[in-house]
């Protein structure tokens, strides 16, 4: 595997990979969350969790 400048891994053939619309600046949650309830982020070296709870509400944890 080989490096990139942002310190991801290349990619590989199972990644999963999915296009996300993105109007004037927008996306619909119900698109993040079409494959799963949890969304991993990663922000410079930090990575951090999006969940879509039972509530219908989003918890960001780190």
């Amino acid at each position: 595997m080989t490096k990139h400048d942002h310190g991801r891994t290349a990619w590989q053939p199972e990644d999963r990979i999915r296009a996300i619309p993105v109007m004037d600046e927008k996306m619909d949650s119900r698109d993040l969350f079409a494959a799963s309830r949890v969304l991993t982020i990663t922000h410079g070296s930090q990575t951090y969790q999006l969940r879509l709870t039972s509530q219908n509400k989003l918890i960001l944890t780190k």
